[in-house]
């Protein structure tokens, strides 16, 4: 597609042709993107929707890119990326008995905004990358709870480009993902939290946390977190582990050996090298366990 049909978005935020998606994503690798914009806000969001349906433009939403994959040949059409570092910048705000958080909102932010206020219930979401969209979406989260736990309403833009608002309810969620089939673009959401007793309490609970996931995490090396989600009553990194896994590389993509449901970029891995190890993985936990491995993680674009 010319470059003339994406000139008529570029008046709604900051914009780039032929990007390098290996500079969005935390695993530092992918193709180009035809046309790639961060929306000025919402509205603008609302507009580039609009235009991309009109105009029959294939486009892809993303947020902070830290749980995708995307593949070396890169993604065709426009890719509308959410993330307050080069455009929308993010609001936090008490409203009435909930806490209203913008989608582009980095967790960390999201965090210490609730302690500040005297807020707890985020120790779920301390150490897991990315923005608050991000983690609705996936319902993010660890054995301490999930995104739903505390998740009330969401805003959202749909498929035709409307701005809308949802309620939302256990009902909506599963492991690592929300049903929200309607939802292109998550623009923010109300969250209801417990107060805190002890604000310096729960300041040292989530810095002993950070502190356990530096530890236990390779946290020094491009990744996208946990690649696995954890099957029906096992483990993945335990699966990927007693497969005799650990170390395992396929070029610069390597299983980590200090979390082996991470896969780490060790120089300079291709996207096909790190699907091609997701894979094999798959493939040695069947042979060996007989048990299915399904990723956390998102595969986009054309590998």
């Amino acid at each position: 597609m010319s470059e003339k049909k994406y000139a008529y978005l570029e008046k709604y935020g900051i914009f780039r042709y032929s990007a390098p998606m290996n500079e969005y994503t935390s695993f530092k690798c992918g193709g180009p993107a035809d046309f790639l914009i961060t929306p000025a806000g919402y509205d603008e969001a609302s507009e580039i929707i609009k235009y991309c349906v009109k105009e029959n433009i294939n486009y892809t939403v993303i947020g902070a890119g830290s749980n995708l994959l995307v593949g070396d040949k890169g993604i065709r059409g426009a890719v509308i990326r959410i993330s307050e570092d080069m455009g929308i910048k993010g609001k936090i705000e008490i409203q009435g008995e909930f806490i209203y958080c913008d989608a582009s909102v980095k967790k960390t932010d999201f965090i210490d905004f609730a302690v500040d206020n005297g807020f707890g219930g985020v120790e779920f979401a301390v150490g897991i990358p990315g923005s608050i969209g991000g983690g609705i979406s996936m319902n993010a989260g660890t054995f301490m709870g999930t995104y739903i736990d505390i998740l009330k309403k969401i805003r959202y833009i749909d498929k035709s480009g409307n701005l809308k608002v949802r309620d939302m309810s256990s009902t909506d969620a599963h492991y690592r993902h929300m049903d929200l089939d309607d939802a292109v673009i998550i623009t923010g959401g109300y969250f209801m939290l417990p107060r805190t007793e002890d604000a310096g309490l729960l300041r040292s609970k989530i810095e002993d946390i950070i502190n356990d996931r530096k530890f236990k995490h390779p946290w020094t090396y491009p990744s996208a977190g946990s690649v696995f989600k954890n099957p029906d009553g096992h483990q993945s990194w335990k699966l990927v582990n007693d497969s005799g896994l650990k170390g395992f590389r396929i070029g610069d993509a390597m299983v980590s050996e200090l979390h082996t449901n991470f896969i780490i970029n060790d120089g300079n891995a291709k996207a096909a090298d790190i699907r091609r190890l997701i894979e094999l993985i798959q493939k040695t936990v069947k042979e060996k366990f007989n048990v299915d491995m399904h990723t956390e993680i998102k595969m986009i674009g054309e590998f």
